[in-house]
């Protein structure tokens, strides 16, 4: 297994797979991408993340790809029912499949209820764009580190990233961020502190996020790890696209 600097050799292999991460890798933005040979490769995996991370199975299946991750918090997501057919055989009982849902790339937002739902926020709670301070508050819980935690530093965040935080007697409570970064837009990660959860403040701070990147010309993705996060998209606009399999492995 190498990692593959020219990327270009492998666009082919994820031609027709619109996940944001994987453009993250091939452009070269954060992530990596993989091949089982550099000069004729047959095989390709795009990962990305620091902490939970994905890794994208194209091509020949190739397992040194899936061994190479073991004892890594990791999510495969497999290219075909080849790749998926390997992982289940090859592990058995210690495989988790479940179903994640891809939103569609061409949303056209309602900025005036956007708005509405921003204004929403009660005014015990604050809500600010995540600066130092708020990157290193994400960094220091487990609910939270998601938000911030694939930059390398944040300098990196300051200089891809783009997140917003709301804060209640200056407790860090909820935060809508990018969990990943390509050259027109960012992929959406969305935590709330466990207290905190069903008191609409994911949906208030999702929203100025998607307001930020309309104003700076970026796209928001949002690609759903549960039907919950599914719902919540659709009420900002979102509209599903497919749903694809998953897999986690109990090492």
């Amino acid at each position: 297994m190498k990692k593959l600097d020219n990327t270009k050799l492998v666009y082919s292999f994820f031609d027709n797979w619109p996940e944001t991460m994987i453009l993250s890798c091939l452009q070269g933005v954060m992530g990596e991408i993989f091949v089982d040979d550099l000069l004729n490769p047959q095989s390709a995996m795009a990962k990305l993340g620091r902490e939970a991370s994905f890794a994208f199975l194209a091509g020949r299946p190739y397992l040194d790809f899936i061994e190479s991750c073991r004892y890594e918090d990791i999510i495969f997501v497999p290219q075909g029912q080849d790749w998926a057919s390997l992982i289940e055989s090859t592990y058995g009982d210690r495989v988790r499949v479940f179903t994640r849902y891809a939103t569609k790339k061409d949303t056209l937002f309602d900025i005036e209820m956007l708005q509405r739902f921003v204004e929403q926020l009660s005014n015990s709670f604050s809500l600010c764009q995540i600066d130092e301070k708020g990157y290193h508050d994400c960094l220091k819980e487990a609910w939270s580190e998601d938000l911030v935690a694939n930059y390398k530093d944040y300098d990196h965040y300051a200089k891809d990233g783009l997140g917003y935080a709301i804060f209640h007697q200056d407790k860090l409570v909820a935060g809508a961020s990018s969990y990943s970064s390509y050259q027109d837009g960012i992929e959406i990660e969305i935590d709330t502190h466990p207290d905190y959860r069903r008191r609409g403040l994911a949906r208030v701070v999702a929203a100025q996020l998607i307001l930020a990147c309309l104003d700076k010309q970026l796209y928001p993705s949002w690609d759903a790890h549960t039907k919950a996060s599914l719902s919540l998209a659709e009420q900002l606009g979102y509209q599903l696209s497919y749903e694809y399999s998953a897999y986690e492995i109990d090492w």
